[in-house]
């Protein structure tokens, strides 16, 4: 039998006309503002079939607006009606869970979903059946039977509420909440399972591809701890990637290592501006670099062998990582200057050079540049004696 759930309540439909409306007679009655009237009609026939008729204002199914023609309705559809939201359902497809034994693997034998991993950003399904596209919002979207859902799939095979697709720091995280499972790319999937772009979600029947934004790259490890112990672990590498890492025992560190020599907090690395230190967190067993416990904190020169507890490992710094996160000065060639030609090239000024430690004087002011001799003087002087010369011979010539 079809039926309407609106407001947290079920509405069976009879065979024939039920009017959706604000008026006495209507079968599905609205209140509010705005709500008088007989707006929808949505017509039983004699097979159950149900199709919506508009009479009045504007009706939407599934967000497209209606017009004159009649549209016919299929389990999880969403009928907006004066701003009211109505869920169409059908028993034959809502009923009990129809129970199908599973094929469950071992959490250890499932196998890894094989897509691209995503950000956790532009999540969204496509049906494989109607072609439709299911957005994820940051609340996540649910998978199920129950005409309530997001993404409604009508077969008594899927529960009311069968799965969830919700946004984590990690990507997109497929949950599992049905009695008969969910597949992953044609195998039964481990809850939580972290989806890839591109993976095919089995519900039921129906089947949904699943895209997100791309991941960004992985950003290179700031240091490295490989272990250099005997046993299963040797050779394992684990990647710091903050300046600041607390190793221990304890689920709350950033390297987990678990054995009984390494204390619950045993020790941190941390980078500074000259450097990678290790400092002891006042451990059972002690720290160690280069064979010797240290006291307090050891800089971490080259790739030194640091033990915490009775565990090895080999720290290093991969290339081009650098010490410290203050940017530094570029190095270039040095060249020299000749002061003449800096004068003539319009008086530019000789760098001061000084050493380390050296205070650098302040620059004394270049000298005026000496003015040359004239040699006019002397010239005047010679024609001022010529001058005098001839006039005294001219006095003695005109006395005779």
């Amino acid at each position: 039998m079809p039926y309407i759930q609106f407001d947290g309540q079920q509405y069976p439909l009879i065979a024939g006309e039920n009017e959706v409306g604000g008026s006495d007679g209507a079968r599905i009655r609205l209140s509010g503002n705005g709500s008088d009237g007989v707006f929808a009609s949505l017509d039983v026939g004699a097979d159950g079939a149900t199709v919506v008729r508009r009479l009045d204002g504007t009706v939407k199914v599934n967000g497209v607006a209606l017009g004159a023609e009649p549209a016919p309705l299929l389990h999880g559809d969403r009928i907006d009606v004066s701003g009211r939201e109505l869920f169409f359902g059908d028993d034959l497809r809502a009923g009990n869970t129809q129970f199908v034994q599973p094929v469950r693997l071992p959490e250890s034998a499932a196998p890894a979903v094989g897509g691209k991993p995503t950000a956790a950003t532009g999540g969204r399904v496509i049906s494989l059946v109607d072609g439709r596209e299911y957005p994820v919002p940051a609340a996540g979207l649910v998978f199920g039977r129950d005409p309530t859902c997001d993404v409604v799939v009508g077969s008594t095979e899927v529960s009311r509420r069968h799965a969830s697709l919700s946004p984590s720091p990690e990507g997109y995280l497929l949950r599992d909440t049905s009695t008969n499972g969910v597949m992953v790319n044609g195998e039964p999937a481990v809850s939580p399972a972290l989806l890839g772009r591109g993976d095919v979600v089995t519900i039921g029947d129906d089947e949904f591809r699943f895209y997100a934004d791309s991941a960004p790259p992985p950003r290179a490890p700031l240091a490295t701890l490989e272990v250099m112990s005997t046993g299963l672990l040797k050779g394992t590498i684990m990647e710091v990637r903050s300046p600041l890492a607390h190793v221990g025992r304890g689920a709350h560190n950033d390297i987990i290592v678990s054995d009984e020599s390494v204390s619950d907090s045993h020790a941190k690395l941390q980078r500074r501006e000259d450097g990678w230190y290790v400092v002891d967190m006042g451990s059972t067993n002690g720290t160690y670099v280069g064979g010797r416990r240290i006291e307090g904190e050891a800089a971490l020169i080259g790739a030194p062998d640091v033990r915490f507890g009775g565990v090895k490992f080999i720290f290093r710094v991969p290339d081009g990582a650098k010490a410290g996160s203050a940017s530094q000065t570029r190095a270039i060639a040095a060249f020299k200057v000749d002061p003449k030609k800096a004068a003539a090239a319009g008086g530019m000024k000789t760098p001061v050079v000084s050493q380390p430690g050296q205070r650098a004087d302040a620059p004394r002011p270049a000298a005026a540049p000496a003015k040359k001799a004239s040699r006019a003087v002397p010239l005047l002087l010679w024609l001022g004696v010529l001058i005098l010369i001839a006039a005294g011979v001219l006095i003695l010539m005109t006395g005779h």
